[in-house]
């Protein structure tokens, strides 16, 4: 028998899917309640709008991918030898797992992300959710990159982070295709096949670069 946590977690899980392939203004109610097999009432219950669905979402897996990312952050703080690049591997390669993941879904989240992204009404919620490892990678930033200004460095960091969720979130397991990936398949088929280590080298060079004002 299906209890209320069940149902909960298989409206998330039907609406994660849907909005990654689909985006968020292209998913109803009616979408998410007809994969997740549940009723209307049944959201309104659970969450009370779609909204705050959106946000459960993005909390349900903010703690896996949290700790993934602080054990990296912790490898990096405690390496005084730690390179830029291994800085920039620690903000790449918690997130290209997830894309990577086909078995449990995270895959999904990945590409929810990036339609998230797209809403400026849910930043607000997404950057306090993930901003206690914010401020370590940062702090890791500024020891690897002492030529940069902080403002200089705040808005490379601004401009990495939404390419790595954007790339990976399109990605090429099933969600939506972005730019990238269109771009790359009538271009040069086959050249994102390693595309985390390949964003790596590009970030890591994007920050290595000397700022010129």
């Amino acid at each position: 028998m299906s209890t209320g946590s069940d149902t909960r977690d298989r409206i998330m899980t039907a609406a994660e899917r849907l909005f990654a392939r689909k985006g968020i203004d292209a998913v109803s109610i009616r979408d998410i309640t007809g994969a997740a097999r549940a009723n209307t009432a049944a959201i309104h219950y659970h969450f009370g709008s779609k909204h705050a669905l959106i946000e459960s979402i993005l909390e349900r897996r903010a703690a896996d991918l949290g700790r993934r990312r602080a054990a990296l952050l912790a490898q990096i703080e405690s390496d005084p030898s730690a390179t830029l690049r291994d800085v920039v591997a620690a903000v790449v390669i918690p997130t290209a797992e997830l894309a990577a993941d086909t078995r449990h879904g995270g895959r999904h989240y990945v590409g929810f992300l990036a339609a998230v992204l797209a809403h400026p009404r849910y930043m607000a919620r997404l950057i306090d959710i993930y901003e206690p490892h914010t401020s370590r990678y940062m702090a890791a930033l500024a020891r690897v990159t002492p030529h940069l200004r902080a403002d200089v460095r705040e808005l490379r960091w601004a401009l990495a982070k939404d390419l790595v969720n954007r790339t990976l979130g399109y990605g090429t397991h099933g969600n939506r295709r972005g730019p990238v990936h269109a771009w790359l398949e009538r271009h040069a088929p086959g050249a994102d096949d390693a595309l985390p280590d390949r964003l790596i080298d590009f970030l890591t060079g994007a920050f290595a670069a000397p700022a010129q004002s």
